[in-house]
Order: C-alpha cells, then sequence, then structure tokens
C-alpha cells in the first residue's frame, strides 16, 4: 500500500503544479525546439478580430456561446483561418435511485457509465468579414435503433457576417436566443446538467437567422427560425417562430471562469411559435451577480400552449396549457483556482392547468475541480429529486463527470 501510494504521489504532483498556472502555456517546457514557419499575413477584418479576442481573457464572451470552442489553429492563410476544437465529458453513476430512468429526465438508469458528450468542430474566417462553424455530436447508436436521437448529427453549421460589432448575422442551425442558462456553453455548466424546467420549455436549436450584437452595455439577439426541428430536411412540418434575448450589462460584462469584481446583468427572452399543431409562448427573466470568487444566477421560465383548430394528426382536446420553473445557482472558488463549490435549487411545474403530477423540486449540490481550467475538469454532484404533487419516487442520483476539451 505504501509502495502504490508513493507512486500516485509522484504521478500526480506534476499535474497538480502545473494546474496551479491558470492560464496554459501554449508549449510545455519539455517540448522539442521546432524550428518556426515562415510568417504568414495575419487575417483582416472584424472577423479574425473578434474571434481572436472571444479567447483571449475573462472577459467579453458572446451571448450566444458556442458549445465548442474551436481556438487550435489549424490552417492561417491571407484572408482565412481554420480553427479546431473537441469535446468529450464521461460520466459514472455511483449511486442511483431504484426508480431512475434517463426516460424520465434522470441522468442514468442504474450505476455505471456513459459518454454524455463526444463533440468536435472546426471554425474560422475567410473574406475578412465572413466566419463559419460547423460541429457535430456524435451520438449513441443503440438508443437511435430504438427510436431515440438519430445518430450522428449535426449540432450547429452557421454561416457568419461579422462586418459591425453592432450587429453580426447569423445564418443556419443554432441556439435559440431565449434563456440565458440555455445560452451558456456545456463546457462551462457549474453543475454537471442543465436545470430540467429548460429541457421542457426551451426549444432545441432551429434553423434560421439571428442578428446579434453589442450595444453600449448591452447585448441583444434575436431572429426567424423554423417551426419544426430538423436541419437538412427543410421546414417540413411547417410553421415559424421567433424570438429574442436582451441582457444589460448594469456594471460590465461578465467575467466566464473566476469572478474578480463586482458585476451585476438582468436579461430577458420572448418566443413565439406558429407550429404545425400548437401556437406558443415563451418568455424568461435573469439575473447574474458575481462578486469575488463567487457566482450568483437566477432564471424564471414560462410557457403556453395553444392547440390549433384543425391540428396535423386531428384536433386536441386538452385545450390551453401552461408550465413555468425557477432556479438559482450559487458558486464559489474555495482554494485558489481549482476548487469550486455549486448549489443550485429549481422548482418546475408542468402542465399547471391540467391535473398532473408534474410539479418537481431538485436540489443539486457539487465540487469542480478544475485541473487544466475548462479543459481538463472533474465534477461531482448529488441531486435530491422531490415530486411534490405525488408518491415519493426512489431517484437520487450522485454521479461525477470528467471533461476534456481542445
Amino acid at each position: 500500500m505504501l509502495r502504490c501510494t508513493l507512486a500516485l504521489t509522484v504521478l500526480l504532483f506534476p499535474l497538480l503544479v502545473e494546474a496551479q498556472d491558470s492560464r496554459p502555456a501554449s508549449q510545455p517546457a519539455s517540448s522539442p525546439v521546432v524550428e518556426p514557419e515562415p510568417p504568414q499575413p495575419a487575417p483582416s477584418g472584424p472577423a479574425a478580430r473578434e474571434h481572436e479576442a472571444q479567447y483571449a481573457g475573462d472577459e467579453g464572451a458572446a451571448l450566444v456561446e458556442e458549445d465548442l470552442l474551436t481556438k487550435m489553429e489549424i490552417v492561417r492563410r491571407p484572408g482565412f483561418t481554420l480553427y479546431m476544437g473537441g469535446m468529450v465529458q464521461v460520466q459514472g453513476a455511483f449511486l442511483v435511485g431504484d426508480e431512475a430512468a434517463l426516460d424520465f429526465d434522470d441522468p442514468a438508469d442504474t450505476e455505471g457509465f456513459r459518454v454524455r458528450r463526444a463533440r468536435f468542430g472546426f471554425g474560422g474566417t475567410l473574406f475578412g468579414d465572413w466566419g463559419f462553424y460547423l460541429a457535430a455530436d456524435l451520438k449513441d447508436a443503440v438508443v437511435a435503433a430504438q427510436g431515440g436521437d438519430q445518430g450522428n448529427e449535426i449540432l450547429d453549421a452557421t454561416i457568419e457576417w461579422r462586418r459591425f460589432a453592432f450587429a453580426r448575422v447569423t445564418a443556419g442551425v443554432d441556439k435559440v436566443p431565449f434563456s440565458a442558462l440555455a445560452l451558456l456553453s456545456s463546457s462551462r455548466l457549474l453543475l454537471i446538467e442543465r436545470p430540467l424546467m429548460l429541457r421542457h420549455i426551451v426549444p432545441e436549436r432551429r434553423v434560421g437567422l439571428t442578428v446579434e450584437g453589442d450595444l453600449w452595455r448591452v447585448q441583444y439577439a434575436a431572429g426567424l427560425y423554423n417551426g419544426s426541428d430538423g436541419v437538412t430536411s427543410g421546414n417540413r412540418l411547417a410553421g415559424l417562430s421567433g424570438a429574442a434575448h436582451v441582457q444589460l450589462h448594469i456594471l460590465g460584462k461578465p467575467q466566464t471562469f473566476v469572478p474578480h469584481k463586482l458585476r451585476v446583468s438582468l436579461g430577458g427572452g420572448y418566443m413565439y411559435e406558429d407550429g404545425p399543431a400548437v401556437d406558443s409562448h415563451r418568455a424568461s427573466a435573469n439575473l447574474l451577480v458575481e462578486l469575488y470568487r463567487t457566482r450568483l444566477q437566477a432564471e424564471y421560465l414560462w410557457m403556453q400552449t395553444s392547440p390549433d383548430t384543425e391540428p396535423t394528426g386531428g384536433p386536441i382536446e386538452a385545450g390551453d396549457t401552461s408550465r413555468w420553473g425557477v432556479a438559482g445557482e450559487l458558486s464559489a472558488f474555495v482554494w485558489k483556482e481549482l476548487v469550486q463549490v455549486a448549489v443550485r435549487y429549481e422548482y418546475y411545474r408542468d402542465l399547471e392547468d391540467l391535473p398532473t403530477f408534474g410539479t418537481q423540486q431538485l436540489i443539486t449540490g457539487g465540487v469542480n475541480i478544475y485541473l487544466y481550467r475548462d479543459s481538463i475538469k472533474l465534477q461531482l454532484n448529488y441531486i435530491n429529486r422531490d415530486e411534490r404533487d405525488g408518491p415519493k419516487v426512489e431517484n437520487d442520483i450522485g454521479y461525477a463527470q470528467l471533461q476534456a476539451m481542445f
């Protein structure tokens, strides 16, 4: 046992020492010296400047955050750059209630492991003011064969015109600008999973046109999208939707990693969808407060749906329905930039106009260990889920996630 302990200490000591540096070096000290290639002229225009500024520091994140940070430079030519990025998240459930189920939005069915996300993508600039971004999501073939998600799929695919910082135009499939918690990158979540209410109120990615910009201390995004899911097959089920989100940074933009200054941000969103079978209204409101090493974020979501008089597939007898939820997250770094604790309270009321057992209360606590910032981090979470309107379901879960990103 003593030999194993000494060996483990020797192996982990260099990693912990290296993790003390919050900004990773571009090349380890032990790397061999490589003769540099002849310098190439840097691409010009707002697109190139914005891409490099996006990853330069802890402030100034875009309102709609991409899940992959494509920052590994592959090609740089006059007027053209190509970057690559990837992310893998592996989960291990070690304490799972007997009645937990993935089909009911729990993280696991039973004890064991799964790959939560395996994504890679490319981004870059071309012709000065134009940019592009493409990301793929590797799905579970077994789930797809059972009628679940459709195998490997396009996650994001956008073309962006970045001539003006106050009005960047994007065409393609991307996140719908509605919920602040949904617009966060999945690589920067303070708890392993997003709140439950997002899965039932916030729409999936949609194909459409978005205008996004920065005006003084205001960030906004608005767009027009298909009324149904799907990337390459078009708007086969018909219908359109429109969404907008505005964020006012009262004391400056939030910091994306360790907060050092007081920041206060207020925002909200609205979405109307004229779908193929139902019409829906969605609204959101959020608050973000940052102080020294501490962050508080809360959001309220509401949705109401109304069936069409003659919807596709026959009439709907239920009539108008509504649902709403509120969630608040509090996090703090407790040791340097390496260890962070986080807790979230969520109350979700599903279909409140109908007699259901949809009221949920969830309390999640966790610890984040940043070995190399978000590039390599370990998260430990425990979820206490309480069905308020019905019998207690044994679906509490304790699990962990290891993330690697480049």
